[in-house]
């Protein structure tokens, strides 16, 4: 019972964080009565902008002969935490699997993130290999 209701949290995660950019992108693309140059320019800044504030990247040592996840104690310590945050897997490299950790700022910190991150053994690195 308990993996069934970690893969239905993490599709509702999931969900959310689609929702949450389509929302943004919709927003962003509302053009201000000007001309439509105007109205791109914000458009392409804004995602690389925001990407930082929402997203902590992190790794965790990798093998080839890990049975499950290797991203599963940070999934757990992220829901033990209560913290609402959407976990995508990067190829490994090195013995390293890396990950980003996408979160709301309105309700989760980079802090909070990588505390937790750290506790469950990932290290918290600057940004993908």
């Amino acid at each position: 019972m308990p993996v069934t209701r970690r893969i239905v949290v993490g599709l509702v995660i999931a969900a959310l964080v689609i929702a949450v950019a389509a929302f943004r992108l919709a927003s962003a693309n509302q053009t201000p009565s000007g001309s439509s140059s105007q109205a791109l320019s914000p458009v392409f800044g804004t995602p690389a902008l925001q990407q930082p504030g929402n997203t902590v990247w992190g790794r965790v040592p990798y093998c080839s002969c890990n049975v499950g996840s290797a991203t599963a104690s940070v999934a757990g310590a992220l829901e033990d935490a209560n913290l609402v945050v959407a976990l995508e897997e990067l190829s490994p490299k090195d013995g390293w699997l890396y990950f980003a950790a996408t979160f709301d700022p309105h309700t989760t910190t980079r802090d909070q993130v990588g505390a937790v991150l750290m506790t469950s053994g990932a290290q918290v690195v600057e940004g993908p290999p």
